[in-house]
């Protein structure tokens, strides 16, 4: 046991000087070595292919001072430190302190360790921590980059680097990122954003605020608020996925999607982007608004999909249930709806219903054709009704398999079309606006003419059956066409839509 005893008692008194040892910086060669006592410090100019070692670390410069009492070493000319033969650094002069191992390089200063080249005037290195530090700008090349920044924080273990002020990664495609600060891996090829910053490609600009982006693939992944941005599209979200070369992304919360050249613009919770196929979908409080030169066309849906494809001059919309459509001289609602923007066509289908400067429009299926941005003309196809208020109240109708209407300038009737079992009612005026009966109208085929919503006159195709009644004969079965239904109280308006859009979602 007493043996024993004195063993560890010899270790403890023996080990700090093997320590010691193996930290002392020694010299390795000179061509001349001139040693200076000075009280307790022992001073040794070295010159000429000068070689110290400490451990795994070797430094070769022109000239050095050695302090083996403080155990430093200043070294000037060519100085060349190498650690494990994993990094390199080259400087004009450097200060190495072997306690704290601790190198301070200044000149042209050059750090290589296999994966980039660091460039800088003045460089501050940790053997210990293996960590790299500048604060006077460096430059960073690897294979695919090149990297500046007025300060950095490198690793050479981890490969991790963290820039601050006027950052700037460049890729040798043109690629650019630029921000305040910003965390690298040299390795991954990732960017990890901490600021605002910008990434430019050929194909698009993207402002991000949180989130990486890989220089090598081009692939984000953006968590904080970000836009992407190209000459066609503008595309926004809280969250942001973007593949930039095959132009796919996924955006979530606050989604806004903007078509620059048909001034189209698409919100909703979720959204997603195939740039190659054209295709956007949104979905979640979607909305729709394409902006007119004097109006603005609002469409809210569960579901929108716009399709742009340029080659063709595709230019087309999508919506999918619970439909709302609201325009200054046009609302309604269906199932769901096309529209084609750049032909200004919209086909509307499963029982849509439409409301139009005091008409009510209600079929199967309907298309709406519009002309700078006016009403047109309308197609409703399958259980046809047309129902127009006029200025005393009175409710002219029309009923047929096929009705085509066309409207004059400012959105009213101008001329109703029936083909196939056609019904209509419409009352008589004189002169001093005063109703003096009603037309009650069976005729498969007709064509009604109207003026201010008031019938002007009907020309019948095919031989009509007609029956005039004067006020005083007027009974319930007699003035409405079966499946008479005035439905104003659901009348869309702008307020209604956008509601729909603010709702909170429950969790």
């Amino acid at each position: 046991m007493r043996q024993r005893y004195r063993i560890f008692l010899l270790f403890l008194l023996v080990f700090p000087a093997i320590l010691q040892a193996q930290s002392q910086l020694e010299v390795i060669r000179a061509d001349s070595l001139n040693g200076v006592q000075q009280e307790l410090i022992m001073r040794k100019t070295l010159i000429g292919r000068v070689q110290l070692r400490q451990g795994t670390t070797l430094l070769s410069c022109d000239q050095a001072v050695l302090n083996s009492t403080t155990n430093n070493v200043e070294a000037y000319g060519h100085v060349k430190i190498v650690q494990a033969d994993t990094v390199t650094i080259l400087g004009d002069t450097a200060i190495y302190n072997g306690d704290s191992r601790q190198a301070f390089i200044t000149g042209r200063v050059k750090l290589d360790d296999h994966t980039i080249i660091l460039t800088t005037n003045k460089l501050d290195y940790d053997m210990n921590s293996r960590m790299a530090i500048y604060h006077t700008g460096a430059k960073i090349i690897d294979k695919k980059s090149t990297l500046t920044s007025r300060e950095g924080f490198y690793n050479t273990v981890t490969k991790n680097f963290l820039f601050k002020e006027k950052v700037r990664v460049v890729d040798k495609e043109g690629g650019l990122v630029r921000a305040d600060s910003l965390r690298y891996n040299t390795t991954s090829k990732e960017a990890y954003f901490i600021c605002p910053t910008e990434i430019i490609t050929q194909k698009d600009t993207v402002l991000t605020t949180a989130g990486f982006y890989n220089t090598q693939t081009k692939v984000s992944n953006f968590t904080g608020r970000s836009t992407a941005r190209t000459a066609e599209y503008i595309l926004s979200a809280d969250t942001l996925f973007y593949d930039s070369p095959t132009q796919i992304g996924v955006a979530r919360g606050n989604v806004e999607f903007l078509s620059q050249k048909e001034k189209v613009i698409l919100t909703g919770d979720h959204g997603r982007y195939a740039g190659k196929s054209g295709v956007t979908r949104v979905f979640g409080h979607a909305l729709m608004k394409n902006i007119l030169e004097k109006d603005t066309l609002f469409l809210t849906a569960d579901t929108l999909v716009s399709i742009n494809i340029q080659k063709d001059s595709i230019r087309k919309l999508f919506a999918y249930k619970n439909v709302l459509i609201y325009k200054s001289d046009l609302s309604g609602k269906c199932d769901s709806l096309g529209y084609d923007v750049k032909d200004s066509t919209i086909h509307f289908y499963q029982k849509p219903i439409l409301w139009a400067n005091g008409s009510q429009m209600q079929a199967d299926s309907m298309s709406l054709f519009m002309t700078n941005q006016k009403l047109r003309e309308m197609r409703l196809r399958g259980h046809s009704f047309i129902i127009t208020k006029d200025s005393v109240a009175h409710y002219n109708q029309i009923k047929g398999r096929k009705v085509w209407v066309h409207f004059a300038d400012d959105s009213k009737l101008k001329r109703v079309q029936v083909d196939g079992n056609g019904e209509s009612v419409y009352y008589v005026m004189d002169d001093k606006q005063v109703t003096t009966g009603l037309n009650r109208v069976e005729c498969s085929r007709m064509n009604i003419f109207f003026d201010d919503n008031k019938v002007k006159r009907i020309a019948f195709i095919t031989k009509p059956e007609a029956k005039f009644a004067p006020p005083k004969e007027w009974k319930e079965e007699l003035e409405y066409l079966d499946g008479f239904n005035w439905r104003a109280k659901e009348i869309i308006t702008l307020p209604m839509v956008l509601d729909r859009v603010r709702t909170v979602k429950k969790p």
